[in-house]
């Protein structure tokens, strides 16, 4: 059986042409394979994508043909072939030049009727395709699932996605240089402001991701993650060393969740001195929280230190561990004076020359660190007992799943995966937007020809990943 299919082209100024598409040799005897193969889907969306463009572009050259100050019809110079990369293959269409019309007032002589019409020769859906894969996978993985469903064109490579992806990485980037910093506005007027969501609570933390130039040292890249009762989750990610604009990534986070002045917010961080600085000053009302998870690890260490020494030193060991139990109660409470003084109680316990603890010298080194970290960040230790009983989040355990979610399940931890801080800082801009949902709507506002005639407003699913 032969299935021939034909495209019928109803032009504005002119008879319907009838184009052929292709002709597909169907069997009937029961053997062959029912409806269409992969193979055959490709080779009719080639064809169609191709007739399709090239009549687009015929009746756009045949429109802006005439100079539209005096109607004139303008002298043509000729025409080069443009390659248009699209989702169905490359389709090579023709760009006329014609000659301005002599009351048009411009420097150049002659232009290309397409020019304005592609400023770029990829179509912005490939590349949203590439970029939300690439983003989801390596370059290679990408490149290979887009030729095995789409006919695209062979030569696609993986360094072409993550160029593109790079393309749109930098985009996003321009978008945050007209972005707050902070706050802005006077806190007197906040009162003045609809009332405001569920307190929203941003976690803070940090990763580690190997060096492609210094192979034997790693980078480090900073991950967030913002939600509240009310609002998924959103993520961000950059590396520190690049990004000279943190607050404002921060910032224009919050602001897409509905973020109001007058509005809760709680920062939880490790402490460490990069991730404080992003959050100082962006929200004059924000309480900032030292996680509990990083205190009662180095809590944890300083425990098992006293463990091997009661192996040694029993007394002395046992004493000690009943100290730390008092130290972890204060921290708990917000007891941040009496947490100091055990800890002073600790140190002049593991100080003393008698004890035969051989790892003594460590232990005292663990214990001038906990206690210059409890009093640096002092003023961000709050009642953890009162907020756990409250609801009220506690931990930074949230962030740690998500640095898993963003670095090590795209940059294959496991396996070392090298990178330079350029490539990485870019696939954690377009990573962090696909697990957010909002690739798509970014790039349905850089080429409103890609919104769907679905309902006004709606909203894509953000990507989730199965435990």
């Amino acid at each position: 059986m032969h299935v021939k299919l034909q495209v019928i082209i109803d032009e504005p100024h002119g008879e319907p042409a009838t184009v052929d598409i292709i002709t597909l040799d169907k069997s009937i005897s029961g053997e062959g394979l029912l409806g269409l193969s992969l193979d055959e889907s490709k080779r009719l969306l080639k064809a169609l994508q191709q007739t399709v463009v090239r009549a687009q572009v015929e009746a756009y050259t045949t429109a802006h043909r005439c100079c539209p100050h005096c109607g004139a019809p303008r002298r043509s110079k000729g025409h080069y072939d443009i390659q248009y990369r699209t989702l169905f293959g490359i389709v090579s269409i023709p760009n006329t030049r014609l000659y301005r019309c002599s009351c048009e007032a411009s420097e150049s002589k002659t232009f290309g009727v397409l020019n304005d019409w592609l400023r770029d020769h990829n179509s912005p859906e490939l590349r949203y395709i590439e970029t939300k894969w690439a983003s989801l996978m390596s370059y290679g993985m990408t490149v290979d699932l887009l030729k095995d469903v789409l006919p695209v064109s062979n030569s696609l490579s993986g360094e072409t996605v993550r160029h593109h992806l790079c393309k749109t990485a930098g985009r996003m980037e321009a978008e945050l240089q007209d972005q707050p910093r902070f706050v802005s506005g006077c806190p007197n007027q906040w009162a003045e402001l609809p009332r405001p969501d569920k307190p929203m609570t941003v976690g803070v933390d940090g990763g580690y991701v190997r060096d492609c130039r210094q192979k034997k040292t790693n980078f480090e890249v900073i991950i967030g993650k913002a939600f509240s009762k009310t609002r998924s989750p959103k993520r961000l990610g950059f590396v520190q060393a690049l990004d000279d604009r943190p607050g404002r990534r921060l910032l224009s986070l919050l602001r897409d969740q509905g973020l109001q002045d007058n509005q809760q917010i709680t920062f939880l961080s490790d402490g460490a001195d990069n991730l404080r600085d992003l959050q100082q000053l962006m929200h004059p009302e924000a309480e900032h929280v030292l996680d509990w998870f990083h205190l009662t690890m180095r809590l944890t260490v300083l425990t098992q230190f006293a463990k091997g020494l009661r192996q040694s030193d029993p007394n002395e060991g046992a004493e000690l561990l009943k100290i730390l139990e008092s130290t972890k109660w204060n921290l708990w409470h917000g007891k941040v004076e009496q947490a100091l003084m055990t800890l002073d109680e600790c140190y002049a316990l593991a100080s003393d020359p008698a004890l035969r603890y051989r790892n003594r010298s460590r232990l005292i080194q663990y214990l001038a660190d906990m206690m210059t970290y409890v009093d640096n960040n002092g003023h961000l230790i709050p009642n953890y007992g009162e907020k756990h009983r409250y609801g009220e989040t506690i931990s930074t355990a949230f962030v740690e799943s998500t640095v898993n979610e963003i670095v090590a399940k795209r940059m294959v931890k496991k396996q070392q995966m090298q990178w330079s801080r350029e490539g990485a800082h870019s696939l954690l801009q377009t990573r962090t937007s696909v697990l957010n949902g909002d690739l798509r709507s970014r790039f349905e506002t850089w080429h409103p020809e890609m919104r769907s005639p679905g309902p006004a407003g709606q909203e894509h699913e953000p990507v989730k990943f199965a435990a």
